[in-house]
């Protein structure tokens, strides 16, 4: 499951706010609000492996748990409103205030408390972290992100020991740095789960070395697949020897347009 917990600074702990001016009296509310959407939408649905925890000034803990959630629009005014039933609703222990979503009082420790009881792998997204095209994100994440403000210095100390990670030196909004994170998980199941495919066939293991090494300098990964030990078909006999040039169905038009540059035209058997 993915996980995202959002850090609010100016959002209301009350609902006394209005539906109308989420970005001024509401504390930049719309922020929040977009990240909710952008975590749990998908074009004609909604991602139900995904979990979106919104804590407000240190407080308020609300919940959406995607593969509960009812009711919600991917409108800002729509989610600002189930935010406001649900701080109406707030108790000490957890509440349901509608289908899918939780209300309670909490803190950024209660909160990181409850992703290591769920074996979470909490990730502090920041612009001084790791690049994130290239992490290796663990099987259960859980990206912590602040709102329109930077993290305090007191969450920063709390979070002291979290991977930082980035996904770039420009500062983007909470909404669109989530994006990015889901595309770059959803391309990284895309590949986990698809066979690679051929992209050339060569005839001789040092050549094919040389191919494999030039894509990589592209950041193209790819694997070679002889036909033969060489040890038993040291010269080549009747194609035998050919070494296939595999990669990811989506590196694969690339892969050929530069094999094609720097090589030959790329052949298939």
């Amino acid at each position: 499951m993915r996980r995202f917990l959002i850090l609010g600074h100016k959002a209301p702990v009350d609902s006394s706010f209005s539906l109308s001016d989420l970005p001024g009296g509401a504390g930049r509310l719309d922020v929040l609000c977009r990240a909710v959407g952008a975590s749990l939408f998908l074009s004609h649905g909604i991602r139900l492996d995904v979990e979106t925890v919104l804590l407000i000034r240190n407080e308020i803990q609300i919940r959406f748990a995607g593969d509960q959630v009812r009711r919600i629009n991917p409108d800002e005014r729509s989610t600002a409103a189930i935010i406001r039933h649900a701080l109406d609703a707030i108790g000490q222990e957890e509440i349901e205030s509608t289908p899918g979503v939780y209300v309670s009082r909490r803190s950024l420790s209660d909160a990181l408390d409850r992703l290591y009881q769920l074996e979470a792998a909490p990730i502090l997204l920041h612009e001084d972290g790791a690049p994130a095209e290239s992490y290796a994100f663990p099987e259960n994440p859980a990206f912590i992100l602040s709102d329109h403000l930077e993290f305090t210095d007191e969450e920063l100390e709390i979070m002291d020991d979290l991977p930082r990670v980035s996904v770039g030196p420009t500062s983007l909004h909470t909404s669109q740095v989530i994006t990015i994170i889901h595309f770059l998980l959803d391309r990284f199941e895309q590949d986990l789960n698809s066979d690679l495919v051929l992209c050339h066939v060569v005839w001789g293991e040092p050549k094919a070395q040389l191919i494999k090494g030039l894509l990589e300098d592209f950041s193209i990964p790819c694997n070679l697949v002889g036909h033969v030990p060489a040890s038993v078909y040291p010269v080549v006999l009747n194609g035998l020897a050919s070494v296939r040039i595999m990669v990811r169905p989506r590196d694969l038009e690339r892969a050929r347009a530069i094999i094609g540059d720097y090589f030959e035209e790329p052949v298939e058997e």
